[in-house]
């Protein structure tokens, strides 16, 4: 383990890194009461400002492999506002923009599409968005709701999260999106309420959770154009998927029977699930899968001690 060290203060976070070991976060500055994205590199920590005039704090959340981080930046006086930004280390900090209130950008794909959510004026609504350096920041619509989110984007532009649909009621479903078809609503599992897409892989396959039952019993699921959407949940213990690989080995956590904590998953369609051993800990959790399967979370006992902890394909025989 390698301290990255800080820009000055005495807290710093990493919270993305990619192929090339360019690993991005944020830290607090000398004096301690600002905070500001940062790169990392072998060459140590370069500070990426902050969004100009008023803006004067900053939290990276993504990288890709060309260099390319986002985050968001802030405002402590005035309207308050919260920018996405992205950056390079040519073009500096460029702010994405808003549909009139704040804009948090959750991913970046290999051709610097950057997507997210951006709320109306007064943050009323939201919605999902697609961002690039050449067409701005494009709305990619509703289901009918108010409120909407894209959380994930694959390298062929296929853009998945959640959007609220139509009624006095409303319920998030799960949507993938594509400039030729627009939003998809890939619907719930059984009679299910609503639920969410988390990650997508270069294939299209889509991962992530729905309520089967009313707003009840949540299972992941994963879902292609051609065969629809497949439960991965084995039983009535609640599970969801967080990420998937390009082989589609898909992970996830279920809820552990004395309902106290998590187990880890891995799933593939030949294999099945399978619960990710946690080191002589009580539960597991996984946080996502790299693109060549490797699979990164933590293990923990009840009293939340633990560490964290990385399986490989050895670690998921069935």
């Amino acid at each position: 383990m390698i301290d990255l060290g800080t820009l000055g203060g005495s807290f710093s976070i990493a919270t993305a890194i990619n192929e090339r070991g360019e690993i991005v976060g944020a830290s607090n500055l000398s004096a301690d009461t600002v905070r500001h994205a940062f790169v990392w590199t072998e060459a140590g920590m370069v500070d990426l400002g902050a969004l100009g005039g008023s803006y004067v704090g900053s939290y990276a959340t993504g990288i890709n492999n060309m260099g390319l981080a986002i985050g968001f930046s802030w405002k402590t006086t005035e309207d308050f506002a919260t920018h996405g930004f992205a950056w390079t280390e040519a073009g500096g900090m460029v702010d994405l923009g808003s549909f009139g209130g704040d804009t948090y950008p959750n991913a970046v794909n290999e051709g610097g599409v950057v997507v997210g959510t951006s709320y109306t004026s007064g943050n009323a609504e939201s919605r999902p968005f697609a961002w690039t350096r050449a067409g701005g920041m494009i709305d990619l619509g509703t289901l009918g709701g108010r409120f909407g989110e894209a959380l994930a984007v694959n390298d062929a532009g296929v853009v998945v999260g959640y959007s609220y649909m139509a009624g006095e009621v409303s319920y998030p479903h799960p949507f993938a999106w594509t400039k030729e078809t627009g939003m998809i609503d890939l619907g719930t599992l059984g009679r299910g309420n609503g639920g969410y897409a988390a990650s997508v892989n270069n294939d299209g396959a889509v991962v992530g959770y729905t309520t089967t039952t009313g707003n009840e019993i949540v299972h992941a699921f994963v879902w292609s154009l051609a065969g629809g959407m497949l439960d991965l949940g084995a039983s009535d213990l609640e599970s969801y998927a967080s990420g998937i690989s390009h082989e589609g080995l898909v992970v996830g956590n279920n809820f552990t029977a004395d309902g106290q904590g998590l187990q880890g998953f891995a799933w593939t369609s030949d294999g099945g699930m399978v619960g990710l051993d946690w080191l002589g800990r009580q539960y597991s959790q996984v946080y996502g899968v790299s693109k060549n399967g490797i699979i990164f979370g933590f293990s923990y006992n009840a009293d939340g001690s633990g560490h964290a902890t990385v399986w490989r394909a050895t670690d998921i025989e069935p």
